[in-house]
């Protein structure tokens, strides 16, 4: 999952940053090290508030007291070695982006989440990769040489950065690697899901599954944001309203209904991981003209 892998790699350039600052604190003035200790604080409790929002979907207490300790935690490490000042400036800049960070995630629409953490995520890389070449720059080139170790060569945070955004970005962020189940209602004939409409469907082996309509028509679905909870069974009833035909596919699953114009078509699913999924229209040019959807497992 590209959340672990992203949380990693900021715990990594704390550490690195850490033992950076650790290492040449005698070179570093406390204005440095103060601005270092802020900026770490406000970078990793911002890009960590935004991650663990959408890993713990439904649970905004826990992902923001969570990321406003973790980032206050990493802004203090780096204090440390410089100062009280500092050790305090890299607390309240964790703590307060931490926070920031998962109140930006739930404003943001659903259809927006995946880009926004992707986005984020190169962001706060991006400028703890910079912070580290100011504090190269403010120790010189004749003092790194006398301690020449990996924490002093850019080159190597940057191609961990590199490597690590590589993967995590090909990777689903917002959905995570969930295994999904799709119980598939038949009709009285035999034939599955994709023909017939659900008046011919039969759910006699799940008594009591709450139904969801799904009206689609040119060029959306409605509703466009599902909620759902962590192992719940539910028959989705895709209701055709349009004039040609759509059909409702989960990205990354094998959940897919299809129904012709006019008809409907309901299956039964259940989601044993919680996080974001996305819905599309997977007829040629649906999805390109807007037709997609989210469903929020919690």
């Amino acid at each position: 999952m590209s959340v672990i892998l992203l949380n990693g790699l900021f715990t990594v350039l704390t550490l690195w940053v850490a033992g950076f600052v650790g290492t040449f604190r005698k070179d570093l003035t406390k204005m440095a090290g103060m601005m270092a200790a802020m900026a770490i604080g406000m970078t990793v409790g911002l890009a960590l508030g935004s991650l663990f929002t959408i890993w713990l979907p439904g649970q905004f207490y826990q992902s923001t007291i969570t990321s406003m300790l973790i980032g206050g935690l990493a802004g203090a490490i780096i204090g440390v070695p410089i100062s009280l000042m500092a050790v305090l400036d890299g607390l309240l800049s964790g703590i307060m982006s931490g926070m920031m960070g998962t109140m930006l995630m739930v404003m943001i629409p659903a259809p927006y989440v995946d880009s926004a953490v992707k986005f984020i995520a190169i962001l706060c890389s991006g400028i703890i990769f910079l912070l580290y070449i100011m504090l190269l720059g403010e120790v010189g080139a004749y003092r790194l040489k006398l301690k020449s170790t990996l924490l002093s060569k850019p080159i190597s945070m940057f191609l961990v950065i590199a490597v690590s955004l590589a993967f995590a970005l090909q990777m689903p962020t917002a959905r995570g690697n969930s295994e999904l189940k799709a119980e598939q209602s038949q009709n009285h004939s035999g034939h599955s899901q994709h023909q017939g409409d659900s008046s011919q469907l039969t759910d006699s082996n799940v008594p009591n599954v709450p139904e969801l309509i799904v009206k689609a028509q040119e060029f959306s679905f409605t509703p466009s944001t599902i909620n759902m909870k962590k192992n719940e069974k539910i028959k989705i009833t895709l209701d055709n309203t349009g004039a040609v035909e759509h059909d409702f596919e989960i990205i990354g699953t094998n959940i897919h209904i299809h129904a012709a114009p006019g008809k409907k078509n309901s299956l039964i699913v259940s989601f044993d991981q919680t996080g974001y999924y996305q819905v599309v229209c997977t007829l040629p040019g649906h999805e390109e003209a807007g037709m997609s959807a989210f469903i929020q497992v919690s």
